[in-house]
């Protein structure tokens, strides 16, 4: 049998044992047998296990002549492959570096990342911008700033740029409004005077031009009112009543001039000569309780006007945000009309913050219509500081609003009737705080209007004087019959009413007329309601302010509205104002007849006061004040810009923005459903109401898939095969 020659695993495991383990042994047993070391070899290993022992130990094993080795150092060298599996866990410092590498690689990995990331972003701005500048077109730069009469002109920077000068002659002046008379609410009323007004300083500018030039005076008309004409019968109903159901847009018309006659405005009235009324159709939405304009009215102001009157016209904007939130696509204001200026009213967020569904719909609002206002104005007018800020660049606080000649005139009778008291000496006997019919309100029956305030002002007065203040309060609103109860407290009950069945027979009828008296409970909507006590105030139904001559003070809590017209009109009537201290009332406080509040304790005071003294007598400066030209000859100075203004809006570069939002606005405004979406109710339809008015039978998605819109996609970012789909997509 042949012995089995040594392998080449013998040599390994003997450069193993001599290179790991590092044995302590005894001289004597140098040259042992490979047993007793602890190791068992095969057959003819023996010499060179033997051979490699004596080489290996001369350099690496430590010589000791210890004959009694510990049972430690032997089980140690026993049991290599654990030594071997301790050593590599020990090796701790080349687990750091790996470590260390996989982090590097990381962060290495996620610094690529983000540059790639900040790099695909970038490229997405890029192709956005591109897309949007390539749709913008011909929309006017909303920075007045024109090359031909601005950067050429030869002057001072406090000039006014000639686009923005309402005093030039023969400029033509278009007055856009959201109501029309019969409905008595501001935003038909004061655009009405001013657009009166306007014509009246416009006549008189160019008279004077003529005088100097030695021409003719022109007759044409250079002011135009334009006002909605609501196209559905039960529109007009609803919110003008059975006496005014106008079959025609002329019979309105021909009432509205009639107004203006019995407002001693007979020149302005004329039909040929006078102010020029124009209609634009539109919807009511009984939900919001406003109208809103049906089709593009742009369009269908160039259908009645010449175009090029309109490039060089000037636009006022009576409410732009709320012209324009559900307005039909079309031409912007700035591309039609050489200069926009745009006057806002009512604080719509203020509005929206009382209601349930404020604390999403605020918030939306006033980012809706500060788009609007920046898009389509060139200058903004805010009659008060109470309203948000729209545009900084462009806008500016002023009140343009005036009040009725009937006013000013009660307010000189009573001058007249202070000065001849004074000058006959005679005592005034009715100076006494206990006569009634002394102080009223006047306004909307709403608890927005500050009816809350008041009754806590009245009961703070009945701690102070043991007793509650007479007020008559004129006007009518859908708040009316809770406010009363609130006033007057719940007299009676149901229960308590007696019955009128007479026998047992009548027990089911005297059942359901019990249940009839159940159903017209009206359930409690503030705890005013259940007072014991009344407060003397008499609710008077509407009236006309002007025929309110009788009373001495006017007392009005609320802060909702941007610049209350009511105190306006009282103080130019002659007569004291109490109100509270507060950014809406800013205009009224420098009158000397306007008492200002900041706490019960002063309002009682000034009702005190009021109550057993007289009015200052109105002045003639002070009356000027009042009237509707000194209100016109704000508006020409509020809506001019300046030459170093203009170079101030070129520098800031805000101009591209308006324009990028118009666009959006008017590719977005392609989509009624969007509207319906966004609450426009009747006003929804805009696009079908202008192909129906149009005659064209293509489809809103149709159209859509063709627009310039979805071209500049296809063209800019989006392959071929995707935009195709993009475009069947739209069309399905």
């Amino acid at each position: 049998m042949a012995k089995t020659p040594a392998g080449p695993w013998c040599m390994a495991i003997a450069i193993l044992l001599t290179t790991i383990s590092r044995p302590v042994v005894k001289a004597s047993e140098l040259h042992a047998p490979a047993h007793k070391l602890g190791i068992h070899l095969p057959r003819g290993g023996a010499v060179l296990v033997s051979t490699a022992l004596e080489q290996a130990m001369s350099n690496n094993a430590t010589i000791s002549d210890n004959s009694n080795p510990s049972p430690r150092r032997r089980k140690k060298n026993r049991f290599i492959l654990f030594r071997i599996f301790r050593r590599k866990k020990r090796q701790t410092p080349a687990r750091h570096k790996v470590k260390k590498k996989k982090n590097q690689a990381a962060a290495a990995f996620t610094v690529k990342m983000n540059e790639k990331l900040e790099e695909a972003r970038r490229t997405f701005l890029d192709r956005m911008a591109a897309v949007s500048f390539s749709l913008i077109n011909q929309e006017r730069d909303a920075i007045v700033v024109n090359n031909d009469t601005f950067f050429q002109f030869d002057g001072d920077d406090d000039d006014i740029t000639p686009q923005s000068d309402l005093l030039q002659p023969n400029r033509s002046i278009f007055v856009v409004t959201t109501a029309a008379l019969p409905w008595r609410t501001g935003t038909a009323v004061n655009p009405l005077l001013r657009a009166a007004y306007l014509s009246r300083k416009m006549k008189e500018i160019n008279k004077n031009s003529s005088n100097q030039t030695n021409t003719t005076t022109s007759e044409e008309q250079m002011v135009t009112l334009v006002i909605p004409w609501l196209e559905l019968e039960e529109d007009r109903i609803e919110l003008y009543g059975n006496n005014h159901n106008f079959n025609t847009s002329q019979e309105q018309e021909d009432y509205i001039r009639n107004w203006l006659r019995g407002a001693q405005m007979k020149e302005e009235a004329d039909p040929v000569n006078g102010l020029r009324i124009l209609f634009y159709p539109a919807r009511y939405h009984s939900g919001l309780k406003s109208i809103f304009a049906m089709g593009d009215i742009c369009a269908t102001l160039r259908n009645q006007t010449e175009g090029s009157l309109l490039s060089n016209a000037v636009c006022v904007l009576e409410e732009p945000e709320h012209l324009n939130w559900y307005r039909c696509p079309g031409e912007g204001w700035t591309k039609v009309f050489g200069f926009v200026v745009g006057i806002v009213h009512t604080n719509y967020v203020e509005y929206a913050s009382t209601q349930i569904h404020g604390l999403w719909t605020a918030p939306a609002i006033q980012v809706m219509s500060s788009a609007m206002i920046r898009a389509y104005c060139h200058k903004v007018i805010k009659l008060s500081g109470v309203l948000q800020t729209y545009a900084p660049e462009k806008e500016c606080c002023e009140n343009v609003h005036g009040v009725r000649e009937d006013f000013i005139q009660e307010g000189r009778r009573r001058a007249l009737a202070a000065a001849s008291r004074s000058a006959t000496n005679s005592a005034s006997s009715e100076l006494d705080e206990e006569i009634e019919g002394q102080v009223y309100f006047i306004g909307k029956i709403l608890w927005a209007k500050g009816f809350e305030q008041m009754l806590q002002l009245q009961e703070f007065y009945h701690e102070c004087t043991g007793k509650y203040f007479a007020i008559d309060v004129y006007g009518s609103g859908p708040e009316e019959g809770e406010i009363k109860r609130a006033f007057h407290g719940r007299k009676k009950s149901w229960s308590g009413e007696e019955s009128d069945s007479e026998s047992d027979s009548d027990t089911e009828d005297t059942f359901r007329d019990n249940l009839k008296k159940l159903k017209s409970i009206e359930v409690p909507k503030s705890l005013y309601e259940w007072r014991r006590k009344p407060i003397p105030a008499n609710f008077c139904g509407p009236v006309d302010h002007a025929l309110l001559g009788k009373y001495k003070t006017f007392v009005n809590p609320s802060t909702s509205e941007v610049l209350c017209t009511t105190t306006f009109e009282a103080l130019a009537m002659g007569k004291f104002v109490i109100i509270p201290v507060h950014e809406s009332n800013k205009f009224f406080l420098q009158f000397p007849n306007c008492l200002g509040y900041r706490n019960k304790w002063e309002f009682a005071a000034n009702l005190r006061w009021a109550l057993t003294h007289e009015p200052e007598p109105l002045t003639p400066e002070l009356a000027k004040e009042f009237t509707w030209s000194a209100a016109t000859d704000r508006l020409i100075r509020s809506s001019a810009i300046t030459r170093r203004e203009a170079k101030e809006r070129y520098y800031l570069g805000k101009a591209k923005l308006d324009e990028r939002i118009a666009y959006f606005h008017r590719e977005l405004g392609k989509h009624d459903a969007l509207r319906r979406v966004l609450g426009g109710g009747p006003a929804s339809n805009q696009v079908r109401y202008e192909l129906e008015r149009q005659g064209l039978d293509q489809g809103n998605s149709d159209k859509f898939a063709m627009s310039s819109f979805v071209k500049a996609i296809k063209s800019s970012f989006i392959s071929n095969q995707a935009a195709s789909s993009l475009g069947s997509g739209s069309t399905a």
